[in-house]
């Protein structure tokens, strides 16, 4: 009977235990699929109404370029850098139009309409702009 109580205590602890972490996992991603619909959100405000790129985009490698310029980097290794990051702003500026193309944070048609041309308008300037434009613009306008 001993050995009963025993293992039926440990199997419930372990059930206790699994239902704990899933609880923990569950409000883990929520606040991470939250923080992700933030940024998003962000992003997009600063672009279409601010007419930036998000600093959090740039920053890095604007850093980058910094530091190749104190420490005397040539003029390829900061073209490289800097097209390297103008590549991964244009990525990323699709990928927020394509999340948005698809999402139901959108309160109408309109405002979907409004947004992706207010998103499309900014990838043209930045393509036309070049790398400069983007990583290293005072105003990223």
């Amino acid at each position: 009977m001993d050995a009963l109580l025993f293992w039926t205590a440990l199997w419930v602890a372990g059930v206790g235990l699994f239902v704990y972490l899933m609880i923990k996992l569950v409000r883990r991603l929520a606040i991470r699929f939250s923080q992700g619909v933030e940024a998003n959100v962000r992003a997009a405000e600063t672009i279409v109404n601010d007419e930036r790129v998000p600093e959090a985009w740039a920053a890095p490698y604007r850093q980058r370029i910094e530091t190749l310029r104190l420490n005397f980097g040539t003029e390829a290794e900061i073209e490289r850098t800097g097209r390297r990051g103008h590549k991964d702003c244009l990525h990323r500026l699709d990928q927020l139009t394509q999340y948005f193309e698809k999402s139901d944070l959108v309160d109408s048609a309109e405002s979907r309409h409004v947004l992706l041309k207010g998103l499309q308008r900014q990838r043209a300037r930045w393509v036309a702009g070049g790398w400069q434009y983007v990583i290293e613009s005072d105003d990223h306008r």
